[in-house]
């Protein structure tokens, strides 16, 4: 049986030639890899090796696709060399011990782990050393030939001088992609935003020239718990222009999203590169103060701020977002942009809404007070007063939400609200600048 080798020399030109590689990335850590390989064969059997691989490879997962050549068998070597697992497999074997204060030690190995190693000497007996007091281990055999990448090997058979090509695809986990929104409020109802993609490579392989997908949704996997989709949140007001997503194609990969970025980018080991995904956008949002409470609970506090987004077609928006980090800046004439802080953000699905939180308000303040609270037998009943004054010099939307757990009534409310739910009632209303307003309930609870 004729088989050729192919020296790795070749092979090693061949590494160089088949740099543009597609790295397809998810949000779960991983990435497909998608390498163009190529080969000069002879005729009959032809022994193929390629070492560039990642170290966070799924052994499992390579196959290749190959044009002009039978794939008789592949092989997957992940023998890497490892100290520890080295000096494990001298057991029964002479070594050398170096003590951190004391003199060299020879002697037959018998047992290695992380806290102590076991010597047996003959003029000593069994002797035991504690791995932090060790300067050095040594050893007079040779590791002939260390490998220290994995590698794949594959048994090719060829009908004549053809040059094969194809396209190498395998599954490694230290690959991730997350998304950082950049939102700059230019006034109470209108902003700019930006979205980008951070892309981390934490293996110990450079790739030049990549083409880089981006996976947007959770992907089953075998022998694991179903991942629970990010929340899906309430929604976002945007205008997107024609070139706002200039940088990236979005299509759907089945039930998931996918963006392909139009330009191709140098990915070193151990680096992260970001590139945006669209943007500037001009947005709109609705801002308001929220305070919250439940029954019998007293406080006063600065009202958190929230802004509330909706992600439509009539906005100039209507496409999905994916979920990520939102960094919020103001920006004013006198001060420049300023952070004024983040808040995390789920996918986001055509026509819906997204809420975010920036932080809490000095100049809008909530107190909330139990006026009066009359428990019996089989019902309680508790007056409610909630004063919120606005310190600042524009009007503020007030949105107070009350949880009340059991069977209830409202009674004598001082302002409408609206029954969100079994246990919620919501009071919306407008804080004049420089104005305190009160708002007055009762509730009434009773069982058996």
């Amino acid at each position: 049986m004729k088989i050729i080798y192919i020296s790795f020399l070749f092979i090693i030109f061949l590494c160089a030639q088949s740099q543009n590689a597609t790295l397809t990335i998810y949000k779960d850590g991983t990435a497909l890899v998608k390498q163009p390989v190529g080969w000069t064969t002879k005729p009959g059997y032809n022994y193929i090796t390629w070492n560039k691989l990642p170290n966070g490879i799924d052994r499992d997962t390579p196959f290749l696709n190959l044009s002009g050549a039978d794939i008789v068998s592949q092989r997957f070597n992940d023998d890497v060399f490892s100290g520890a697992e080295y000096f494990n497999g001298l057991r029964g074997k002479q070594i050398q011990v170096k003590p951190r204060d004391g003199k060299l030690i020879k002697g037959t190995l018998l047992e290695i782990t992380k806290e102590s190693i076991t010597l047996s000497r003959q003029s000593a007996g069994i002797i035991s050393f504690n791995r932090s007091e060790i300067q050095s281990l040594g050893t007079k055999s040779q590791k002939e030939n260390p490998t220290f990448n994995p590698y794949l090997s594959w048994k090719l058979k060829s009908k004549g001088n053809s040059d094969v090509s194809g396209e190498l695809v395998y599954k490694s986990s230290n690959f991730l992609w997350t998304t950082v929104y950049r939102l700059k409020m230019l006034n109470e109802e209108k902003g700019e935003l930006i979205a980008e993609a951070v892309i981390s490579n934490s293996s110990n392989m450079d790739f030049e020239n990549v083409s880089l997908q981006l996976v947007e949704g959770n992907l089953n996997k075998i022998n694991t718990r179903r991942p629970k989709p990010d929340s899906v949140n309430r929604p976002l007001k945007m205008s997107m222009q024609n070139d706002a997503m200039q940088n990236m194609d979005k299509n759907e990969l089945g039930d998931y999203h996918i963006y392909s970025l139009n330009d191709k980018h140098n990915l070193g080991a151990k680096e992260s590169i970001t590139v945006r995904m669209y943007g500037p956008l001009e947005v709109g949002y609705n801002k308001k103060y929220v305070f919250e409470n439940s029954e019998r609970r007293q406080k006063e506090e600065p009202l958190e701020v929230q802004l509330t987004m909706q992600n439509t077609e009539s906005n100039g928006l209507g496409i999905s977002l994916p979920g990520g980090k939102v960094e919020i800046y103001s920006s004013t004439g006198s001060t420049g942009l300023e952070y004024i802080g983040a808040d995390r953000m789920g996918q986001v699905p055509k026509g819906r809404s997204t809420t975010l939180i920036s932080g809490r308000a000095f100049d809008v303040v909530g107190n909330r007070k139990v006026l009066n609270y009359d428990r019996q037998r089989k019902s309680e009943e508790a007056v409610i007063e909630i004063k919120v004054t606005n310190a600042r010099n524009e009007e503020v939307e007030i949105l107070l939400v009350e949880h009340i757990n059991g069977d209830w009534i409202i009674k004598d409310p001082s302002l409408n609200y609206q029954k969100k739910d079994a246990s919620t009632i919501h009071f919306v209303f407008k804080v004049q600048a420089s104005e305190t307003k009160s708002v007055y309930y009762t509730y009434r609870k009773e069982w058996k």
